[in-house]
């Protein structure tokens, strides 16, 4: 294997080698600490190769444009030198999540030169630690006994946690293995029964029970996210005690979520099983949820649910994942308002909404209930996200990516942010996308999404055609057979989906479930695999116009109000379009106001025509409207292609320019 790597890749080098070396023998983990077997286990970003299309090309950028020149020593420089005091949320997030991201990248890639560069910031961090454990960015001089860390150290740490353990599971490396071990040790000796606790401020419970809280606190970050700031850490900690089989993990990350409840102070642990009954919205669990600090609590009760089989974390999840799609999710698939959940069914159209962060998590979550329990609604959910907002978050340019990504927003303005906490999250996501792409389990091997790839396991391989989501036909061909189960997700948005293996048509194709084929796979196998994409007009659903309202904090909230003027979106299958104005010079105005001035046909059909520029994710389309009164054509074009905020040709826009706008959700003529 190493022979043929050399053969085909001149530059490698022994680094290289280690690198796939490492790929193909990885630690043996501790799975049997595991109660709850998973019904799909990620196949290794090693053994994936060749990913193409427009998710292989913005991949691509995030790899060569932004990773690469990513200026991470400064941002290693800032924790190593230990200095900080203050509440800032960006500067020491950016590390975990950037090695996260270059080792993923590199290693799925071969990229020699990037996987150096991780690894060379990887030790500088590992050299850092002290000898207690502490691995933030936190000043010795403002930390003590009885404040052992800064407030955002649990939610940036997080992702120094996470990574670690990433490069460990991935390549073997035991100076990670052992310097995550020491940083969960510091936080085992300062926290615990009889030790410091993860309170949100200097109020108790239940003082703190129906008060609105303003600030910051010393464990737990921002005082209005109620301690789950702090309890995230049962979720890496709990990882590491699958990796390790060492107990005193299990029992802090049980001892954390034993104690949520008593810490936040209105019982939103102990109340999503209301959630799961029906009885309440997960934005009725406190005053402000915070999306995304509650999909990393939830990813930590999902790790607990699988070790000890307590089905009462499943349950709770899964219910607030339900509630959550049915009220809180977009058409692109994001669901957050502003960074959290807001109540009924109220989700504006523009503005700081849908963040990059949440979008992370959200994904994350998704795959990780798809793995317990095997349901394709997962994998439907992080589709729709896949090829609709995680691209339309980027910058087409530079690779960076947005904080928020509104359905209906403004560009330039916002794609310039950073670096930030979403910035780091959007590349990060783009990092791990193909850990969601393909699962296995014993025999059974599950192709959850058909981005254009090749499958390189040691026993089987397989490549994936066809262009999806630009082409409905997709071709799946055998280039080592094995004796497999073969599970092909059948998406639940395709009415008439078809399969065909080697010519013949199989039967029994359902919508919204895994198509089973079972048999001695050989090499030239192919199948055929047919989603027919319905091109429609949808009606927005509970529309609603909305004044905003302040929290105590300034966080941004939001009031409904009554409307009878209901926009539309126009959707081919899973892909969701919109009107850019960066393509429709047409309406001579770049700062059109899509309420106002535009009104679009939605009883006739849009007429398809070739992409109006190669980057496009798929085909476009001709609408039919008014601007200003006066009739016009509308090209409609992907969202994943928003990123772009310059037109071809043309000066670029100045930074937070307002320059173009564009909307999903048009209103039509009276």
């Amino acid at each position: 294997m190493i022979k043929t790597i050399m053969t085909k890749n001149k530059f490698a080098s022994k680094a290289m080698i280690m690198l796939v070396a490492s790929a193909l023998a990885l630690p043996a983990f501790a799975d049997k600490n595991d109660k709850v077997t998973l019904l799909e286990t990620p196949v290794k970003v090693s053994e994936i190769s060749g990913i193409d299309g427009f998710i292989g090309d913005r991949m691509k950028l995030n790899r060569d444009v932004y990773l690469k020149n990513f200026p991470i020593d400064k941002y290693v420089d800032f924790v190593v030198n230990r200095q900080h005091k203050d509440w800032n949320w960006t500067q020491a997030e950016q590390h975990g999540k950037w090695i996260e991201s270059a080792y993923l990248s590199a290693i799925q890639s071969k990229d020699k030169a990037l996987y150096e560069k991780a690894q060379k910031e990887l030790y500088r961090i590992i050299a850092s630690q002290e000898p207690n454990g502490y691995l933030g960015a936190t000043a010795k001089s403002y930390r003590s006994a009885k404040r052992p860390i800064r407030g955002m150290d649990p939610y940036e740490l997080y992702f120094v946690f996470h990574a670690f353990e990433t490069v460990y599971e991935e390549t073997g490396d035991k100076k990670a293995l052992k310097s995550v071990e020491r940083l969960a040790d510091y936080f085992l000796a300062n926290f615990g029964p009889g030790k410091n606790e993860f309170w949100p401020s200097n109020l108790r419970s239940p003082e703190n029970k129906h008060k609105i809280l303003s600030g910051t606190s010393d464990f737990a970050g921002h005082s209005v996210h109620y301690a789950w700031e702090g309890t995230l850490l049962c979720d890496p900690v709990a990882r590491l005690y699958e990796i390790t089989g060492k107990k005193k993990y299990l029992d802090w990350s049980k001892w954390v979520v034993a104690n949520i409840d008593k810490w936040g102070g209105w019982d939103a642990f102990s109340r999503l099983d209301s959630v799961a009954d029906g009885k309440i919205g997960v934005d009725k669990l406190q005053p402000y949820v915070h999306s995304h600090t509650f999909h990393m609590n939830f990813m930590g009760f999902l790790r607990l649910y699988r070790i000890t089989g307590d089905k009462s974390l499943l349950r709770k999840v899964e219910g607030a994942w339900n509630d959550i799609a049915k009220r809180q999710m977009y058409i692109t698939g994001g669901v957050s308002v502003a960074e959290h959940y807001e109540h009924d069914f109220v989700k504006p159209l523009s503005g700081n909404i849908v963040e990059s962060c949440a979008t992370m998590s959200w994904m994350q979550l998704s795959q990780m209930l798809l793995q317990l329990t095997g349901d394709t609604k997962y994998a439907d959910a992080m589709e729709r996200l896949m090829i609709n907002h995680v691209f339309a978050a980027q910058d087409a340019l530079k690779g960076s990516c947005r904080y928020h990504t509104a359905p209906n927003g403004e560009k330039p303005n916002g794609y310039f942010h950073g670096p930030d906490c979403c910035t780091a999250s959007g590349h990060r996501i783009i990092s791990l996308l193909p850990t969601f792409f393909y699962a296995e389990e014993g025999k059974e091997f599950y192709v959850n999404q058909y981005v254009e790839a090749n499958y390189d396991g040691k026993n089987f391989q397989f490549s994936i055609t066809g262009n999806y989501p630009a082409n409905e036909t997709v071709e799946l061909t055998i280039n080592k057979g094995a004796s497999k189960e073969l599970n092909l997700r059948i998406p639940s948005w395709c009415k008439n989906p078809s399969i065909s293996l080697n010519g013949k048509a199989l039967a029994g194709v359902k919508a919204g479930s895994y198509f089973k084929l079972n048999r001695a796979w050989q090499k030239g196998d192919k199948l055929t695999i047919h989603f027919p994409m319905e091109e429609r007009w949808v009606k927005r659903e509970n529309h609603s116009d909305y004044e905003k309202h302040y929290l105590a904090g300034g966080e941004i909230m939001y009031n409904q109000k009554p409307t009878n003027r209901i926009p539309y979106a126009y959707l081919r299958g899973p892909v969701v379009y919109c009107v850019d104005m960066v393509w429709n010079p047409q309406l001579h105005n770049d700062d059109c106001n899509l309420e106002k001035d535009l009104r679009v046909d939605v009883n006739q059909k849009p007429e398809a025509i070739a992409k109006v520029d190669p980057s496009m994710m798929t085909e476009c389309f001709k609408a039919k409207g008014t601007y200003k009164g006066s009739p016009v054509d509308l090209i409609l074009t992907p969202f994943a292609n928003i990123g772009q905020w310059w037109r071809n040709g043309e000066a670029q826009p100045q930074p937070w320019s307002d320059a173009f706008t564009y909307g999903i959700w048009l209103y039509p003529a009276k």
